[in-house]
């Protein structure tokens, strides 16, 4: 995760549901559930949402859901870049 020039953490915007929300510790969030190892969309999004939660953003409880969703497809994308980048240095 990147830090402005003032050592604050900078947020990044996902898309969730029909709006788009700044998420602090995204990155963070991501890696830390990728070395989990966990593969089951019900307990990823359920530890991607306690991660992001305890990074300090709100979520509306009224919201988890779509987010839920959103960090899920976030976690995916994540996911299968860590796998492309290890397979290609397996190579070289």
């Amino acid at each position: 995760m990147g830090t402005s020039c003032c050592g604050k953490p900078i947020a990044t915007i996902i898309k969730v549901a029909d709006f788009e929300a700044g998420i602090v510790g995204l990155e963070n969030a991501l890696h830390n559930v990728y070395v989990t190892g966990l593969d089951n969309d019900e307990e990823l999004m359920n530890d991607l949402l306690k991660w992001v939660k305890d990074s300090g953003n709100y979520i509306s409880p009224s919201r988890e859901a779509d987010y839920r969703k959103a960090l899920l497809r976030e976690y995916r994308a994540y996911a299968a870049d860590v796998d492309h980048k290890t397979r290609a240095a397996r190579q070289s």
